[in-house]
C-alpha cells in the first residue's frame, strides 16, 4: 500500500481542514458522476481522484460568500 502525505496535497490547500473539506466535497461530485478532470483514473477510488486533483492544482476551495450582517449601511 503507497503511503499517502499531506505535504504534496497542502501545497494548494490553506491548512489541513480546508483540504479535508475540498476532498470530501470533490470526491462526493465523482461519486454522483462528475467527470474526472484527471486524464487517467481507471483503478482509482473517488478520494484519491479527488486529492490528485487537488495537488495537481486543478481544484481549489472557493472563498466563502461575504456576509452581510453587521455591516452599516
Amino acid at each position: 500500500m503507497k503511503d499517502i502525505t499531506s505535504e504534496k496535497y497542502l501545497k494548494n490547500a490553506d491548512n489541513i481542514y480546508s483540504l479535508v473539506i475540498m476532498a470530501a466535497k470533490r470526491s462526493a461530485a465523482l461519486t454522483r458522476g462528475e467527470p474526472s478532470l484527471l486524464p487517467d483514473v481507471r483503478g482509482k477510488k473517488c478520494p484519491k481522484i479527488a486529492l490528485d486533483e487537488i495537488a495537481q492544482g486543478k481544484i481549489t476551495l472557493a472563498p466563502p460568500p461575504e456576509s452581510h450582517a453587521g455591516k452599516k449601511k
